[in-house]
């Protein structure tokens, strides 16, 4: 028996509590117009990473103690989605303990997570917070997907992901939530080398890169020979959107913040990813929530280039982004995806 993954309803989101007059029309996605308003998807998307490869863009949806694992989206415009696979097709290749005859593991499973494309394959890593972290590849995004790989076993650590330098080099970013001995400091960000195959941590090569409260939601991102290591954290008004850049991998790194945050109005958009469509402009598609009843919508916000620096969302006068509801659609597309989002069902197979 499956335990399968649902959509949260449209209702369940708040959207009132979004403060704009199409959120409370019950708007959002594609209009049909050439525009679109956030979210663009109303379900629970939580801890997305994007990617673009070619005309296509992926991402990528963690699933807790849900099975099947892992979502995979497709999209041909940023703002229709569907679903096309998951990564994890059973739960019990990662432990015995998410079986679905099982109540101890109730919000462990699959964390959040990254997907990339490099030696031409797709590959997903992923944390879970009491069995360590993981990885899969796949030639093609919809699967299958090779058997999930133990890449590293241990507690207390989260928010992954890997980088592919340009010349060859594999890296694994992550950090380690827990509180770490040696520093007497939670949220310690650490970088390591990996082999070649991508399967294995080249421990010795540790190196921890940053630390400050909450730190986390980690991606790697090399963008006109500079490193950009994107995270959150949290400051007085919530959880802000950092990033770090610098010439080397390892620093010294100079430090920004990318967005403000409202936590009544926006709930704190953070996770996701980074990327450039075929017109030179930028899109950071991500979801907003702190992960209680009511899910994690996904947004789709522009990003501006300011000073070598993406800033998320509409830029104010301290050159730093705020939420984004509406706009024009990135690129021009017919294709208008209805994707299942109430518990109304009138045939007999779920959409997963």
């Amino acid at each position: 028996m499956i335990q399968f993954r649902l959509l949260l309803p449209l209702f369940c989101l708040q959207l009132a509590s979004l403060g704009l007059k199409a959120q409370m029309s019950g708007k959002w996605g594609d209009q049909g117009n050439g525009t679109y308003v956030n979210p663009v998807l109303p379900g629970d998307f939580s801890d997305l990473d994007a990617i673009r490869v070619g005309e296509d863009y992926y991402a990528i949806s963690s699933t807790m103690q849900f099975s099947p694992g892992m979502v995979v989206l497709h999209s041909k415009d940023l703002v229709n989605w569907e679903i096309i696979g998951h990564v994890v097709d059973d739960l019990t290749r990662i432990s015995p303990q998410l079986n679905w005859d099982r109540m101890n593991c109730y919000g462990k499973g699959i964390w959040a997570g990254s997907i990339r494309y490099y030696k031409n394959k797709f590959w997903v890593y992923f944390g879970t917070p009491d069995d360590g972290f993981f990885m899969s590849s796949a030639t093609n995004p919809a699967g299958p997907w090779e058997p999930v790989h133990q890449l590293w076993k241990v507690r207390g650590w989260d928010d992954c992901c890997s980088f592919c330098d340009d010349d060859g080099q594999l890296y694994f970013i992550a950090t380690n939530f827990a509180l770490d001995p040696k520093s007497n400091k939670k949220y310690n960000i650490h970088l390591f080398k990996m082999t070649p195959d991508g399967k294995s941590l080249i421990m010795e090569s540790d190196s921890i890169i940053h630390q400050s409260q909450g730190s986390e939601a980690n991606k790697l991102y090399k963008i006109n020979g500079l490193y950009y290591h994107y995270f959150s954290e949290v400051k007085p008004e919530g959880r802000v959107i950092m990033m770090e850049r610098s010439k080397n991998i390892y620093g010294p790194w100079e430090i920004r913040q990318l967005n403000h945050v409202d936590q009544k109005i926006d709930r704190e958009p953070n996770q996701g990813g980074l990327m450039q469509i075929p017109s030179g402009r930028w899109y950071f598609f991500t979801h907003h929530g702190n992960g209680n009843w009511e899910g994690r919508p996904a947004s789709l916000l522009p990003v501006h280039w300011i000073d070598g620096w993406p800033i998320i969302g509409e830029v104010g006068a301290d050159t730093i982004g705020r939420m984004v509801w509406s706009g024009a659609k990135p690129i021009s597309s017919k294709r208008k995806i209805s994707i299942q989002s109430s518990d109304a069902f009138k045939t007999n197979r779920l959409n997963v």
